[in-house]
């Protein structure tokens, strides 16, 4: 303990004293300066500030300090087809990365590059919203709507997001976008199976204040049939037990005080009371779970010159869990406080160096710890942008995390970005990064009656390469490809396994390597009054374990459970004067549902579309009619083992907009 308290003293000391002398070194270089915003966690594109009236703090982007990093981005064009949604609808339909969905509204935790949902690190306006508790996300809990933005960095980025961002990260957020004046719609959903949503937005910005309102409800009975094997053969039965009602308000205002400053605040309430479907086959105990998350935040930034800004935001978080069945009550309740604190140095239009700290405080009520555990958790960054000339980007990341009784590795992470041929109608970039991360042991890993407080912390070295080509030789079309592969070890996996009494209990146990590639292809553009927006995108993905200990008894050399080898998307969006078709294809191949590798699930492939038609009412009111349907070639399929997934199925959407 006192070794670890000498070495938070000492370290950022260390950091500055390193950084500093770089900065004092870039800093020599003349040039105009940059200003960049966000969080600790957001590697955000730098805008460039210019001291006039009319022009304020601007808005970032993400990539800034995650060069040579593979990013998916799914903007408010691609969100608006699922207002009534969940982020599982979205990445599943949108992307090849493989959900484990229990069933529709059940929980559903995600899988990036080979590693588990915990290796995920899930953040909303740069907070990480994982449960401390779990250490992971249900996307099933998260509505799309709420936000109208989603980046995916694959692969590891523990210097730039913390912990848990060992297989990947998803960022949500609302990027602003000043003096678009007033704008609402209203949606409502009805479909088969009981179910029923809708949804409000409402927003208003001019140059001085951005205010977003979003409200969704969505329910459904969800008593699909499905095919049940028995001993007389294939039963016909429908499902019990899988009823939703969930329901999402968020809340996001910005102000900006004057030249240099600016207000932000947000609140992200959701509540979901759900039955839990039984496993086919198995016997119906009534199971429901009652889920609830309220989310506050709020941040300040400022300017102090053409080189400096400062940022400083506070979030606090409450989720609550209350599960029940038959034979058993357990109640979860767990309260986080985070504070973020950064500096941004500009040295000139070529660097820029962020340093900043994380504080975080766990207050946990589980029953299944049998006290209350409190836990601080500390992090020091340092993130460094310096473009040497204007086709090379690098970047070099680093992050300490100090907690109590354990040792965090020194998490860094360099990248870099060439585009080493470009002509008139064509560019090839060439991305390489190397990457270290790690994963702190969650509170029911440490503080469970059967957990272990001493774990070691999880940690991965990952490397990724890759090129990319975009087209653009025809002014109104554009094509761009990527293809990356990356190799992945990571160390101390976390495994419950039964003790000696036959309880489980988790253990550092084996080290696992993700290796693989991604290809993706996109296509954008008109003609006329026809547009297009066409992606594609694949991966290949090879999951293993290649060391164990002696008590861990799962064999070597095969691949993970729920890991498909292969998994492929293509989605379409066409408009064409009113009218509006998207069309989504995906496949997902073969999982292994044990560690031998001997049971699995058969691969599927789903085919969903829609065709909408909107009419102008009057010069400011549209009202867009849209149908929908859900695996349209009627395919029986199991995403989890012994849960049923429903049969084709249709919606009908009414929306309403004004602006």
């Amino acid at each position: 303990m006192m070794r670890i308290q000498r070495f938070w003293r000492l370290w950022p000391l260390r950091l500055l004293t390193a950084f500093g002398f770089l900065g004092g070194f870039l800093g020599s270089f003349p040039g105009q300066a940059q200003i960049g915003s966000g969080t600790p966690s957001d590697s955000s594109q730098l805008s460039t500030v210019q001291m006039l009236p009319d022009v304020r703090v601007q808005a970032a982007r993400p990539g800034r300090f995650a060069v040579g990093s593979r990013l998916t981005t799914i903007d408010s064009v691609a969100l608006s087809q699922y207002r009534t949604g969940t982020l599982t609808d979205v990445l599943a339909a949108r992307t090849p990365l493989y959900i484990k969905n229990y069933g529709p509204g059940q929980l559903s935790s995600i899988t990036i590059r080979g590693t588990s949902a915990r290796h995920t690190a899930v953040l909303w306006n740069g907070f990480n919203i994982n449960l401390p508790s779990l250490g992971e996300a249900d996307f099933a809990l998260l509505p799309a709507g709420a936000n109208t933005r989603i980046d995916v960095q694959h692969g590891p980025a523990g210097a730039t997001y913390g912990t848990g961002a060992v297989g990947g990260t998803v960022l949500l957020s609302s990027p602003i976008r000043w003096g678009m004046g007033a704008q609402a719609s209203a949606q409502l959903d009805a479909g088969q199976y009981g179910l029923g949503a809708g949804s409000l937005e409402g927003r208003f910005s001019n140059e001085k204040v951005a205010v977003r309102t979003a409200a969704s409800y969505r329910e459904a009975r969800n008593d699909f049939p499905y095919t049940s094997p028995e001993i007389t053969g294939l039963v016909r039965r429908r499902q019990l037990n899988a009823a939703i009602r969930q329901w999402s308000l968020s809340q996001d205002a910005t102000l900006r005080l004057g030249e240099r400053g600016e207000l932000t605040a947000a609140v992200w309430l959701t509540d979901a009371d759900r039955q839990l479907q039984p496993a086919i086959g198995a016997g119906n105990n009534h199971a429901r779970e009652r889920d609830q998350s309220r989310r506050l935040l709020a941040g300040y930034r400022h300017v102090l010159s053409a080189r400096h800004e400062s940022a400083v935001r506070v979030a606090w978080f409450e989720d609550v869990i209350n599960y029940q069945n038959d034979n058993l009550t357990s109640n979860s309740r767990v309260r986080t406080t985070q504070v973020q604190a950064e500096h941004t140095f500009s040295f000139n239009s070529k660097a820029s160096l962020r340093l900043g700290g994380e504080a975080q405080h766990f207050a946990a009520e589980v029953d299944g710890y049998g006290r209350k555990v409190s836990e601080n958790r500390f992090s020091g960054f340092g993130l460094l942008r310096y473009d040497p000339m204007p086709r090379l980007q690098l970047t070099a990341n680093l992050r300490q995390a100090f907690i109590t009784g354990q040792r965090p590795p020194l998490a860094p992470t360099v990248g870099a970005e060439w585009q080493f041929w470009q002509t008139p109608a064509q560019q090839v970039s060439l991305k390489v990064s190397a990457s270290r991360s790690y994963r702190a042991p969650t509170l029911n890993e440490r503080f469970w009656r059967t957990g272990d407080p001493n774990l070691r912390p999880e940690n991965g070295i990952g490397y990724e390469a890759g090129l990319r080509h975009q087209f653009t030789k025809n002014a109104p079309w554009n094509l761009q490809t990527e293809l990356t592969a990356y190799h992945q070890l990571v160390d101390d996996w976390v495994q419950w396994l039964p003790n000696t009494q036959g309880a489980y209990t988790p253990r550092n146990l084996r080290q696992v390597r993700a290796r693989g590639l991604e290809a993706s292809s996109q296509l954008n553009g008109h003609w006329g009054a026809y547009s297009l927006a066409a992606r594609a995108a694949y991966g290949f993905t090879q999951s293993e374990k290649v060391k164990g200990r002696a008590e861990d008894p799962d064999p070597a050399g095969r691949q993970l459970p729920y890991v498909p080898l292969h998994s492929f998307a293509f989605t379409t969006d066409h408009s064409w004067h009113k009218w509006q078709l998207t069309t989504g294809l995906t496949f997902t191949g073969y999982r292994y549902t044990d560690a031998s590798a001997v049971d699995f699930l058969p691969s599927y492939t789903l085919l969903n579309a829609s065709l909408g038609r909107t009419l102008a009412l009057t010069p400011t009111w549209a009202l867009m009619v849209l149908a929908q349907g859900f695996n349209l070639t009627n395919r029986n399929y199991q995403v989890y083992a012994y849960r049923a997934m429903p049969p084709r199925n249709a919606a009908l959407s009414l929306r309403l907009t004004w602006r």
